[in-house]
């Protein structure tokens, strides 16, 4: 450690002639170096002791200070951005401002700030911040923490969260998926609300683009877990069939990453929604995952402990038609067709004319998860394409249109009757 003190007293002696010192001397106690001892000895010749160790910027507002000009543009700034965390708001600030308006950097003489800044400023402005840190006290209980996956691909965690993204009263389920190794956004997939179709989406996009996945680690949610039986869901047959294994977690606790990662994004995309000019939710799901995923994750990922990814690219050949689609069982009916949702569908070959099959054969039906007017039938490992009979009316539509007609016909009874009672009593 250097000692400034030292080598002024030390420097004092050997100006004034009362020792004879050298500098190396000087040096070996003090630590400081024979050119730095002469510049302070320059210093000992012009000023006592005591002024040179007070230190020169002393009371005056160092430069690096905001000017009134620049605390005026930050304020004004913020007003865009009522609800908004410190992080988020320096972020924008310099993303959108300082590397973006060169014009207004030069003329209001603004600069980067650092987090502490902002912490300051929201103090002295009175700006609530709308991320709360939780505090831990002796009594609260924690969950025992686990170690990360070393590898990406290895676990991949998936939940939903219900919220007000555009702020107009509507709120839309985003479906999530992050890689536990890395803490990576990996893809994300908005509907009104939490279903079979928006964790469909949320597969396709993660297969397509990163891979198949070891594990899918999910909460017990009846998409994933069925409540009634111990069969499969259809989003459970899904990742059997891409080989994927479903974990189911029994707290919320136990996906905490994808539980903070949710937190995240509720207190940053409300802000990033109307900074980009996102209107609605088809918009918001293409923007999200082609541009916003990267956005975070510069911001949030880290890299995993190992750089070998357990992800197995998908094979091209696959059909993925035949893995998003629901499995049903049916029989074939007068006909050549097989019922399904109060509608006849007739059995083609490929050249689009009738495949005649056996009354009561056991098939199985494909309906597409993202187009369900698209339905197909499986027998004997072959697929078969079906077309709709239009105008058709089956045994249960019968039914309903019966009963419809027969309350009419009731009514009119019931009517005609209170009319005769009401010209008698004439």
């Amino acid at each position: 450690m250097k000692n400034k003190e030292k080598a002024l007293e030390m420097l004092k002696k050997k100006t004034n002639g009362e020792e004879k010192i050298t500098y190396k001397e000087i040096s070996r106690v003090t630590g400081y170096s024979k050119r730095q001892l002469i510049r302070l000895s320059i210093e000992v010749e012009k000023r006592d002791i005591d002024s040179i160790l007070l230190h020169g910027n002393t009371g005056k507002k160092p430069s690096i200070s905001a000017t009134d000009l620049e605390i005026s543009y930050i304020t004004e700034f913020k007003k865009k951005y009522l609800e908004c965390s410190i992080s988020q708001f320096m972020d924008i600030y310099h993303e959108d401002i300082i590397w973006k308006k060169k014009a207004d950097v030069l003329k209001y003489n603004l600069k980067l700030r650092s987090y502490s800044f902002f912490k300051t400023l929201y103090k002295n402005q009175g700006w609530k911040s709308p991320v709360k840190h939780k505090k831990f006290g002796m009594k609260s209980e924690s969950h025992p923490l686990r170690d990360a996956s070393p590898r990406r691909g290895i676990l991949v965690i998936i939940d939903g969260t219900p919220h007000d993204w555009f702020q107009n009263g509507k709120k839309q389920s985003l479906h999530l998926a992050i890689d536990d190794a890395t803490g990576e956004l990996l893809a994300g997939w908005f509907m009104e609300t939490e279903c079979l179709l928006g964790y469909c989406y949320l597969l396709k996009l993660i297969i397509t683009k990163h891979g198949i996945p070891e594990n899918f680690y999910s909460d017990n949610y009846n998409v994933f877990n069925s409540p009634t039986d111990k069969n499969l869901t259809t989003f459970g047959r899904m990742c059997k069939e891409l080989g994927i294994n479903m974990i189911i977690a029994n707290t919320p606790q136990a996906r905490g990453k994808v539980e903070r990662m949710n937190y995240t994004i509720q207190n940053r995309l409300l802000n990033d929604i109307k900074r980009y000019g996102i209107k609605e939710v088809e918009q918001l799901n293409k923007w999200f995952n082609s541009f916003y995923i990267k956005y975070l994750n510069k911001k949030f990922s880290y890299k995993p402990k190992e750089e070998e990814s357990e992800f197995i690219p998908l094979d091209k050949k696959v059909d993925l038609s035949l893995i998003f689609c629901r499995k049903e069982d049916r029989k074939i009916l007068n006909g050549n067709v097989i019922s399904w949702k109060n509608c006849y569908y007739q059995i083609i070959n490929e050249d689009g004319h009738n495949y005649p099959m056996f009354k009561g054969t056991n098939v199985k039906v494909l309906i597409d998860i993202f187009k369900s007017e698209k339905v197909r039938i499986e027998y004997k490992n072959k697929i078969f394409n079906t077309k709709r009979i239009e105008n058709h009316i089956t045994p249960s539509q019968k039914a309903t249109l019966t009963k419809i007609r027969n309350k009419k016909e009731r009514e009119e009874i019931l009517r005609l009757i209170a009319e005769k009672r009401n010209l008698s009593k004439r």
